[in-house]
């Protein structure tokens, strides 16, 4: 009967245990509090100050999110404007580590803070597919069979679209709806845009 009695208060109290070390790792530490404080900021500076990543994803690039706060000291961004067809905007250019310009960042029209969309316009980044700027119609249709490509007015872009990624392709379309055929397989993408719809 002691052992039984022995036994079970050793279980409880391993019990208890297990469970207090479990609340401990779920409180927050203010070093943890300041780290997720920061990442409201872009972390563009990334490991040992060197970009990390030649990954597209649907809400970045390089550290760059849509939503984050636009850091304008970052050494990966410069105060730039960019002219179109459809007029003039400010932004930031996106730099490398060797000071070339690889893509823009446009910020939010209600809250010129934050990032409202990321242009890439450099074939060094890839999504998780491997497609990228300079890749091709052909291999677009093949990774995303279900995207939707259109034409618009304002300059004649053509672009792909899924999710939050659109890619502009090297072809002009005037018109929204377009006859997909017509476009070569070996059409080649320009720039890769990311926002949110």
């Amino acid at each position: 009967m002691k052992n039984i009695n022995f036994f079970i208060l050793v279980m409880a109290f391993t019990v208890f245990s297990s469970c207090k070390e479990k609340d401990q790792k779920q409180e927050t530490t203010p070093e943890q509090m300041e780290q997720e404080s920061s990442k409201d900021y872009i972390a563009a500076d990334l490991q040992n100050g060197e970009i990390n990543t030649n990954l597209i994803t649907e809400n970045g690039f390089m550290g760059f999110e849509i939503g984050d706060k636009i850091d304008p000291k970052s050494k990966y961004l410069k105060k730039s404007v960019q002219r179109n067809g459809e007029g003039s905007f400010d932004g930031y250019a996106i730099l490398d580590n060797d000071g070339d310009e690889i893509g823009f960042i446009f910020p939010k029209y209600e809250n010129k803070e934050d990032i409202g969309m990321i242009e890439i316009s450099s074939p060094k980044f890839k999504t998780k597919n491997g497609i990228g700027v300079s890749s091709t119609y052909q291999d677009l249709m093949k990774t995303y069979p279900t995207i939707e490509t259109h034409g618009s007015e304002i300059e004649s872009r053509t672009n792909s679209t899924i999710g939050n990624m659109s890619f502009q392709l090297d072809v002009p379309f005037a018109t929204y709806t377009i006859d997909e055929s017509k476009i070569k397989p070996s059409t080649t993408i320009l720039k890769i845009s990311i926002s949110q719809h």
